[in-house]
């Protein structure tokens, strides 16, 4: 799809700096992806944390804690200890240490504590997110391919001590410039796909790697991808990111020079 009139190119403006802003509002908030300060696997054994107090483990399946001077649990002081679980890739809101949120998370089946801080520098330094101009050209239709059924698919992370799965539901076929390309895609929600891919401006301009949400599949499996809204994950504005690079494969020969830049 190329967009060409005056008008198409407003809206498209138009709708475009609504998203970022919301985009930006959404990092921006006291728990967001700005205030990641500490990630910290959990062992076998009682120990501390760098940065909040009590002992921390593993065991049983579960992540456990012992009570300490200024940590909370559902508002209230912890007494004695703590135990909680999540689901693989999941996280939970687990405790508070004044106003630092202490997050559980389970990541290629091990536990970790992530604290998120409303006054971390990343946050208290953020002005915005650098992006390439809004241009048409980088709005075009692909179709989608769906499997028989999901595929799960190991992948590297931001982590090197970490590896995971992701649960591939299909392929989405699109053309840039004179080269034709097949990105394996993940489910987004409300009958959306999300394509994560490499391309020839990583390291550079850009982060090691971005991901896009497409518009609605359409009946007869047509998706619109309009690569302006191209995003980074949460690894590019904080150094305990865990996020999952893209399937082998997801790679474009070209520069992508649209969406968001690396961040400042």
């Amino acid at each position: 799809m190329t967009i060409t009139t005056e008008q198409q190119q407003a809206e498209l403006e138009q709708d475009w700096q609504t998203w970022h802003a919301l985009r930006e509002q959404d990092l921006n908030t006291d728990y967001g992806w700005l205030t990641i300060v500490a990630f910290n696997w959990l062992s076998t054994s009682p120990s501390a944390l760098p940065g909040l107090p009590g002992e921390w483990w593993t065991a049983d399946g579960q992540a456990h804690v012992t009570a300490a001077e200024g940590l909370t649990l559902n508002g209230e002081p912890l007494e004695g200890s703590a135990s909680a679980s999540v689901a693989e890739a999941g996280s939970l809101s687990w405790l508070l240490h004044g106003d630092k949120l202490v997050e559980l998370v389970l990541r290629g089946g091990r536990y970790a504590i992530r604290q998120r801080d409303p006054r971390a520098t990343t946050r208290v330094g953020f002005n915005g997110v650098p992006t390439y101009p809004v241009d048409p050209s980088w709005v075009v239709t692909g179709h989608f391919s769906p499997y028989e059924e999901p595929v799960r698919v190991e992948v590297t992370t931001a982590r090197p001590d970490l590896r995971q799965h992701v649960t591939a539901i299909g392929t989405v076929h699109l053309a840039l410039g004179d080269s034709a390309y097949e990105l394996v895609a993940t489910a987004a929600g409300e009958g959306r796909v999300a394509l994560s891919f490499r391309d020839e401006t990583n390291g550079v301009e850009t982060a090691l790697w971005r991901t896009v949400t497409t518009g609605p599949v359409q009946a007869d499996r047509s998706v619109v991808v309009d690569f302006n809204r191209t995003t980074n994950l949460p690894y590019a504005f904080t150094d305990y990111g865990t996020c999952p690079a893209p399937v082998a494969g997801n790679q474009l020969a070209v520069p992508v020079t649209a969406g968001e830049k690396r961040p400042r």
